[in-house]
C-alpha cells in the first residue's frame, strides 16, 4: 500500500488563498486517484474537525505540529514519518526538510523575496529564510502560473525540468447566479448591484491605497459614482491602508465586507460592475478568475501572473497610475455594452482553468515523481 500526504493544516486557520487551492485539492484528489494500492493521507490541525475528503482511499491524520511554528523542522517531519507515507505535498511552500519521503511542494509566489517590505519581520523569516533549501529538497516543485515558473528560475536557479505549472480553478461555486438571488442577498447587506468591487486581503501588496485613490478621483469626476465594496480580510500591516478613506474623504462611500463565505462572495461577485484588481504582484491571482467565472468584467493591474490569468478577456493597467485607473473605471460604467462584451469573454476565459484539471495534473506529478 502506498500513502501519498496532503498537507491541509492550514484550513484550520483560514479558507482563502493558499488554503483554498489546498481545500480544492483535498475535495478534488480522491476523484482522479484510481490506482487501489494508493492511499490519500490528509494531514488536518488536531484542532480542525471537519472533514474535507471522503472516500475509501482516503484517510485522515490530525496533526499537533501547527504551520509555520517555531518547532515546526524538528516535529513535523516526524509526525509524517509515523503515518509511513511514500510522498509528502506540501501546498503552503515549506515541507519537512528530513524524512525518508518524497516531497513536492506548491510554490505560488515569490513576493517575500520581491517584496520583503510589504510583509511582517515573522513572515519574512518563516518564507524567505526558508525557500531555498525548500526548493532544494523538494523533488519536484508546481508552480501556479508562467510567471512563477520564470520566477523560481530566475530567482533560486530551480532547474526547469523540476517545475510542473499547474493553473489554478475558480470554486464551483462562482459562476452567473439569478438575479433576485444576487438581490436578496446584497439587500440584506445593504448593498445594491452595481458598485465596483475589489476581492483580496487588506495588505500592502495588493496596492489598495493606488485603488482608493483612483476611487477619489472618480468621485470628483462623477460625484454619483456607486460605491466601493472591499471584500477580504486583515492581512500584513493593514493598519495604514484602514487610514486612507479618511485621509482621502471618501469612507461614506466604501463598504469593508470582512471574511464573507463563499457564497455571499459569489453573490458579491455577480452583482459587481466590474472587479477592479490592482495588485502589485500575484503569482496567479484568484479573484480575478473567480470574477470570470462569475460574468464579471475585470480591470487588472499589468503586475505578476494577472495578465497571464485574464488573457484578452480582461482590462490590464499599469499598477500605479491611479489617473488611468480613474479613467477606465468612469468609462466602464458608462459602457454598457464594453462590459457585456467582457462577461462574455471572462466567461469563455475562465472555462479554460479548472479546478478538475488541477487535481488530475497534480496526481500525474505524483505518479512522476514516485515512478508509477
Amino acid at each position: 500500500m502506498i500513502r501519498i500526504g496532503l498537507d491541509a493544516r492550514l484550513l484550520a486557520y483560514r479558507r482563502e488563498g493558499i488554503a483554498r487551492y489546498i481545500l480544492e485539492l483535498a475535495a478534488r484528489l480522491p476523484q482522479v486517484i484510481h490506482d487501489p494500492d494508493v492511499r490519500l493521507v490528509i494531514f488536518q490541525s488536531r484542532k480542525d474537525p471537519n472533514t474535507w475528503a471522503a472516500g475509501p482511499q482516503v484517510r485522515v491524520a490530525h496533526a499537533w505540529t501547527p504551520p509555520h511554528h517555531r518547532w515546526e523542522q524538528r516535529v513535523w517531519p516526524l509526525e509524517v514519518g509515523l503515518r509511513r507515507v511514500a510522498l509528502l505535498h506540501s501546498p503552503d511552500f515549506i515541507p519537512p526538510f528530513s524524512g525518508p519521503f518524497r516531497k513536492v511542494i506548491t510554490i505560488h509566489d515569490l513576493h517575500f523575496l520581491k517584496y520583503p517590505d510589504f510583509m511582517t519581520a515573522e513572515s519574512r523569516r518563516y518564507y524567505a529564510g526558508q525557500i531555498e533549501r525548500a526548493a532544494a529538497v523538494a523533488d519536484h516543485i508546481i508552480a501556479v502560473s508562467q510567471t512563477t515558473r520564470a520566477d523560481l528560475i530566475a530567482h533560486l536557479g530551480v532547474p526547469e525540468d523540476r517545475i510542473t505549472v499547474i493553473y489554478e480553478g475558480a470554486s464551483a461555486v462562482c459562476r452567473p447566479l439569478p438575479p433576485e438571488q444576487v438581490r436578496e442577498t446584497l439587500g440584506r447587506l445593504g448593498l445594491e448591484p452595481g458598485y465596483i468591487l475589489f476581492v483580496g486581503a487588506w495588505e500592502p501588496r495588493k496596492n489598495i491605497p493606488m485603488l482608493l485613490r483612483a476611487y477619489a478621483r472618480l468621485r470628483e469626476r462623477r460625484p454619483n459614482a456607486p460605491p466601493l465594496v472591499l471584500a477580504g480580510r486583515r492581512g500584513w500591516l493593514y493598519q495604514e491602508i484602514l487610514e486612507w478613506p479618511h485621509r482621502l474623504h471618501i469612507a461614506d462611500h466604501l463598504r469593508w465586507i470582512e471574511g464573507p463565505d463563499d457564497q455571499t462572495l459569489a453573490v458579491l461577485y455577480n452583482g459587481a460592475a466590474f472587479l477592479a484588481f490592482p495588485s502589485l504582484y500575484e503569482g496567479f491571482g484568484l479573484p480575478a478568475l473567480e470574477a470570470m467565472a462569475c460574468g464579471t468584467p475585470v480591470v487588472v493591474s499589468d503586475r505578476g501572473a494577472l495578465p497571464e490569468v485574464v488573457g484578452e478577456a480582461g482590462m490590464v493597467l499599469p499598477a500605479e497610475d491611479e489617473a488611468r485607473w480613474a479613467e477606465a473605471m468612469e468609462a466602464l460604467l458608462e459602457d454598457a455594452a464594453q462590459r457585456e462584451r467582457m462577461r462574455r469573454q471572462g466567461l469563455e476565459r475562465s472555462a479554460a482553468f479548472s479546478w478538475d484539471r488541477a487535481a488530475a495534473e497534480t496526481w500525474a506529478v505524483y505518479r512522476r515523481v514516485l515512478g508509477r
